[in-house]
């Protein structure tokens, strides 16, 4: 496909996350939900370790291996199979899979359901390239996790499910029925998703060509944010699939439609996903902001997905845009920033979880180009990134990142590695007690930024290897 407009640097976007993998194939990262605005620094948690959310970075590797064989990239997708196919605590459920809040949560749905689809498409996009021992390590993990996912709701969706946490468990059954021709869910499949439409959706979102979906049946005053709508088209469109029902593929239409037509323009003219619809006064209300801009790709490949059975030029026209929107809001290092709207460090601070969603969609959208696999395992250990925000400032260097105050203020000051579970507060040796990093953690000759009444600027350092990126309302100045 031929793109008018500008759009991302996937390979970039590739070279960054695999920055976070370890050894082992955990796919570490300061974990923030730029949707919520909570992080593992703001639950208190301070752990920066792998979490299942990031496991769509799994499946676009997997994909991009199916548009070009690299063995460093068929190492890779080894090494994260086998991490997270072993990786189970107490129940069958799987470890890590707190997100934002770190190791302090062991318990949800949704984050045991992405791995599993996520593994899910590995394997059907992998059959053609992965060993039997692998494939049979997912076919087991995925086994094993539904069976531990039974704790919720018996393993179905009811009354006190969450919409896109049972479509996502949904499209989980439906890729392993797909990639292994195990049919052990077929006729419940058919009666749970029209249990969703029947219970969870609900037209008129912005008209009537369109679908939102309620998140739980009983909250009816708000529909699910915008970046969660891929976890039901997705699934909607593989049940069209396999199940040659057309009115699967409808609902999925009208979802995509809601969308796009729900989308707003921010103050840099970019276009956006809005955040959810809400009702007050008996009447129904859009909100817009704060609200991600790492983290569309669900949705977006959801309507990707559906383009291919019914050409749209309305949707394909909101892709193109959103492709646009990911471009403007790139960092030359690879990554996006994360939203704006919470002025703090959940606009700045990127996050491998929200960021692997954008990759396997990417990896989808764009394919893969011949440089791909060179780009993504290059590494720059001299480089400093910099994304300025409103309130403090990412920086990161090789294995290094901060989430960083400007001179003389004293809110963040947060160090960690890309190798480290462990992050902090880097306090000064005038406090005597808790968590001092070590020097290992500390960026050297790294810039300090000030911010004025009327810009922000360099105070000190030298700036010849740093490239700053800012979403700041404040003007960036490069001297004062």
């Amino acid at each position: 496909m031929t793109f008018t407009t500008p759009t991302p640097e996937l390979a970039k976007l590739g070279n960054w996350l695999t920055s976070w993998v370890r050894p082992s194939g955990a796919i570490y990262g300061f974990n923030n939900h730029s949707v919520w605005g909570a992080n593992t620094y703001r639950m208190g948690d301070f752990t920066a370790g792998h979490s299942t959310w990031s496991s769509p970075y799994l499946a676009g590797i997997s994909e991009a291996l199916t548009q070009q064989s690299d063995p460093r990239g068929l190492e890779l997708i080894k090494r994260l199979i086998d991490y997270q196919t072993t990786s189970f605590q107490d129940g069958d459920i799987y470890r890590h899979i707190g997100y934002e809040t770190g190791e302090l949560s062991n318990k949800a749905l949704i984050h045991n359901a992405i791995a599993n689809l996520s593994l899910g498409l590995a394997a059907v996009n992998g059959r053609a390239y992965l060993e039997d021992s692998q494939m049979e390590s997912i076919h087991a993990a995925i086994i094993r996790n539904m069976k531990g996912c039974e704790h919720f709701g018996g393993g179905r969706p009811d009354e006190n499910g969450t919409c896109n946490q049972e479509y996502a468990r949904i499209w989980a059954k439906l890729l392993f029925q797909q990639a292994f021709e195990d049919n052990r869910w077929q006729d419940e499949l058919v009666e749970d998703i029209d249990y969703m439409i029947q219970h969870f959706h609900q037209s008129g979102f912005p008209d009537d060509e369109c679908t939102a979906t309620l998140r739980a049946t009983s909250i009816t005053d708000i529909v699910e944010p915008a970046e969660y709508y891929g976890l039901m088209i997705c699934p909607l469109i593989l049940a069209t699939e396999l199940y040659q029902n057309d009115r699967y593929l409808d609902e999925a239409g009208r979802i995509c439609r809601h969308v796009a037509r729900s989308h707003w323009v921010d103050e840099k003219g970019q276009i956006r996903f809005h955040r959810l619809w809400f009702k007050t006064n008996n009447e129904w209300k859009v909100n817009n902001t704060p609200m991600l801009i790492a983290g569309m790709g669900d949705s977006l490949e959801g309507i990707q997905r559906y383009l291919k059975h019914r050409p749209d030029a309305e949707l394909e026209n909101f892709l193109t845009a959103c492709d646009k929107t990911y471009s403007y809001y790139q960092h030359s290092r690879g990554f996006f920033a994360s939203a704006t709207g919470w002025l703090g460090e959940a606009d700045i601070a990127p996050s491998t979880a929200w960021h692997s969603h954008d990759f396997r969609y990417l990896v989808h959208r764009q394919g893969i180009n011949a440089d791909f696999w060179d780009t993504i395992f290059q590494q720059d250990q001299t480089q400093i990134s910099v994304l300025l925000g409103d309130r403090c400032y990412w920086i990161e260097q090789g294995p290094h990142w901060a989430i960083r105050d400007y001179l003389w203020e004293c809110t963040f000051d947060l160090v960690g590695r890309k190798d480290r579970v462990r992050f902090g507060r880097n306090l000064p040796d005038w406090i005597e007690g808790g968590w001092h990093p070590g020097e290992e953690y500390i960026i050297p000759e790294q810039p300090v930024f000030i911010q004025t009444d009327d810009f922000i600027a360099p105070w000190e350092g030298d700036m010849k290897n740093v490239i700053v990126h800012s979403i700041a309302r404040k003007p960036f100045v490069s001297d004062i």
